[in-house]
């Protein structure tokens, strides 16, 4: 029987000390409240989850949660990964980006890269569906491989002959802003985190992940722009699926 599995990371401040006295508070206020709103959505579909917020979230222990679950994931399971918090970038020392930059998530004590999350998402087995959202600045594309290509709008999907024939796994991507863009944060979460779970309402709605991200995007109280993308040999099925349930 398929399972639902999901990792819930959301981090009001890092560790000042590691960030070179930057406590990263302004902004993420409302970011374990994001948390604690995407479980209202996960936990009625069955959902095992897993929950990170702020101290708990470091660089090792996202990493470790993200690799335990690819260990347990076999086809036609489902994985959430959403992320609520500060995304940066940071120069390209592998030279992979077309613009020099890797996105990253800020994790407590340091950045996660989309390399190191690119990783896990190739150890995924095949017929494993994932749904990553990420409510954090530069989020457009921050799992790697997909930003080199562009997308003409918000709601195109980014697809590639040889970043398919390297994932197994399908994702599906939520970004709430574009690569290079900032993401509203408030005291009550994020802005597309709220705009996400509004459009969601309580479980009523019926349509795809391509349109939930319409609505939610039409309901973002900011000028930011999120972001659909697909990552491997996404199907049909997966796409015009009800959001979440597996």
């Amino acid at each position: 029987m398929a399972k639902g599995l999901g990792l819930l990371v959301g981090l009001k401040q890092v560790d000042a000390e590691q960030y070179g006295g930057w406590d990263g508070k302004n902004g993420c206020w409302g970011c374990e409240l994001d948390v604690d709103n995407v479980e209202r959505i996960l936990e009625p579909l069955g959902y095992e989850t897993t929950i990170l917020k702020t101290s708990e979230a470091t660089h090792d222990n996202v990493l470790e949660a993200l690799r335990s679950a690819a260990r347990s994931l076999e086809a036609g399971d489902m994985f959430v990964f959403y992320y609520s918090g500060h995304g940066g970038q940071q120069p390209d020392e592998n030279t992979e980006e077309l613009d020099g930059q890797d996105e990253t998530l800020v994790a407590y004590d340091r950045q996660i890269i989309d390399d190191e999350l690119n990783e896990v998402w190739l150890s995924m087995e095949s017929g494993v569906r994932i749904v990553m959202i990420s409510d954090s600045c530069n989020s457009g594309t921050n799992y790697r491989l997909v930003r080199d290509f562009s997308a003409p709008s918000a709601f195109i999907p980014v697809l590639d002959e040889g970043v398919q024939s390297e994932m197994k796994a399908q994702l599906i991507h939520f970004g709430g802003c574009r690569d290079g863009s900032p993401s509203a944060g408030y005291l009550g979460g994020g802005a597309f985190t709220m705009a996400l779970c509004d459009a969601w309402e309580d479980g009523a709605f019926k349509g795809s992940y391509r349109e939930l991200l319409e609505e939610a995007a039409s309901k973002v109280s900011s000028e930011q722009k999120p972001q659909y993308s697909e990552y491997g040999p996404v199907s049909d099925e997966l796409r015009n699926a009800r959001p979440f349930e597996f």
